[in-house]
């Protein structure tokens, strides 16, 4: 069986679906690229059941340089913020010297999870992953059903050892027209309430770092939230109404702060990709998802009929 390939030092990303019967033949099929990412001096990042991570274990071998990420951990959160730390495991891995990193996922039934959920998180984890030397391997089911689904969403299928182009992949913002997030839940009556244009924001700033002392963030992540909720305004502000309304909450086990925004977003994946050195567009949202620990965005366009403008939201639990 040959292994798929990414032409080493590259920064292309490669994102395959990869239909398995079981864990014996799905450990079977990814014994040969995982190993033969690993002889290049590559990394492996998988998240896999545990029947196929036994078996998968058995075929690699016990020294192994394997990241084995339990699901229920990767899976805690809604898809995009889930893509972003696959990005955020991927980056980290480069930095310590990796040539590239290859990352096993699976498609399985877990809390909170349905069809929109794997259905987002496969279109977001190509924009999380772009630009950088990834073998991004998506196992599935293979049966018709399934396999069907998954040509939609993947460029190429791994069948035999061997990438198969997909002849029915579709336009991703179509996708996720059809496979809309769940709206914002109602948090209740908000601890803050407060319009900002752009001479409140150190008012704003003090009232953020108030309400996370008062949650118990502790002094470094609640410097991170009023970073994170300042981008966010700042953003309503240069590229909105010009006064989005901030509210915050505390849920009892985190602080939840929350911006909207009678100004419609056009940003389909934000948060995902850091903006190029120099780029302007992007950078508070993607610098508010590295600093928070769930950031979720809805838009008009994202989910037509159910959001008016822009909502953000972002989420921080103490230490």
């Amino acid at each position: 069986m040959s292994a798929p390939t990414v032409t080493p030092g590259s920064d292309r990303l490669v994102h395959r679906a990869v239909p398995c019967r079981g864990p014996e033949h799905q450990a079977e099929v990814l014994a040969g690229p995982v190993t033969g990412a690993l002889e290049r001096g590559w990394r492996a990042l998988v998240v896999v059941e545990a029947d196929c991570r036994r078996e998968l274990e058995r075929s690699l071998g016990p020294d192994a340089d394997v990241d084995w990420c339990p699901p229920e951990r990767m899976h805690s959160a809604p898809p995009f913020t889930v893509a972003g730390r696959w990005g955020r495991s991927v980056r980290d891995a480069l930095s310590d010297g990796a040539a590239g990193v290859c990352t096993v996922g699976q498609l399985m039934d877990l809390p909170d999870t349905d069809p929109a959920y794997w259905t987002r998180l496969d279109l977001a984890l190509t924009h999380a992953l772009d630009g950088m030397p990834v073998m991004m391997l998506c196992c599935f089911p293979d049966d018709d059903h399934t396999r069907a689904q998954a040509s939609e969403l993947h460029d190429e299928l791994l069948m035999d050892g061997a990438p198969v182009p997909s002849t029915t992949r579709r336009d991703e913002h179509e996708l996720l027209r059809e496979h809309p997030q769940p709206p914002p839940a109602d948090l209740g009556v908000p601890a803050v309430s407060l319009p900002v244009d752009l001479a409140g924001l150190g008012a704003m700033r003090r009232v953020v770092e108030r309400e996370a002392t008062l949650g118990g963030l502790g002094p470094g992540r609640a410097e991170d939230l009023v970073l994170a909720v300042n981008e966010l305004v700042s953003n309503g502000i240069e590229h909105g109404s010009g006064s989005p309304l901030l509210r915050m909450w505390h849920t009892g086990d985190a602080v939840v702060a929350e911006t909207t925004d009678p100004v419609a977003g056009r940003l389909a994946f934000p948060g995902l990709a850091a903006p190029p050195l120099g780029g302007r567009r992007g950078r508070g949202l993607w610098l508010a998802s590295e600093l928070t620990d769930v950031l979720q965005v809805w838009t008009a366009e994202d989910d037509p009929g159910r959001v008016r403008g822009t909502v953000v939201r972002v989420t921080m639990t103490p230490p």
